[in-house]
């Protein structure tokens, strides 16, 4: 009796963590190709967001401190579609490294060193997906920048 219970409980456990590995590898996929339509610039862009997905920015000030800044999500579509433009013109590309997929509730979170283009020490980035009837989605974005202006976003 005692062996078929350890037994069980082994198969219980072997199928939950497979399930779950199964799980992080689709997360891993959504954001690689998260990332690649980000670097070509892709009008589908936006359809990796949940609606009103929430988008910060961290500020590192010269001085050495972090301000957050908010930027309402609208404001990030047209921005976004704008800015592709010139990003295109220059090949304006991020490197996400260190990559970590934290289990966090229903979501995952991902937290990575992003390197912008022409970058040297990488800023801090983390973004929290969660599974939607249509697949997997951004519902929060937050990326470390040293670009002042977003502290005067409205």
């Amino acid at each position: 009796m005692f062996k078929k219970l350890i037994l069980s409980l082994a198969l219980l456990l072997g199928f939950t963590f497979a399930a779950w590995a199964d799980e992080v590898q689709e997360v891993q996929q959504f954001f690689d190709s998260f990332v690649n339509a980000a670097n070509t610039y892709s009008t589908n862009l936006p359809n990796y967001y949940v609606n009103n997905a929430k988008i910060v920015r961290v500020v590192y000030k010269p001085d050495g401190t972090k301000q957050s800044v908010i930027i309402p999500f609208d404001r990030y579509l047209s921005e976004l579609s704008k800015g592709a433009v010139i990003a295109k013109t220059v090949k304006y590309k991020n490197t996400y490294i260190n990559k970590k997929f934290t289990k966090v509730g229903n979501d995952y979170k991902i937290t990575a060193t992003r390197i912008p283009r022409n970058d040297k020490t990488g800023l801090s980035a983390y973004f929290i997906v969660t599974k939607t009837p249509n697949g997997w989605k951004v519902k929060e974005e937050s990326l470390g920048t040293t670009v002042q202006k977003f502290l005067n976003a409205k």
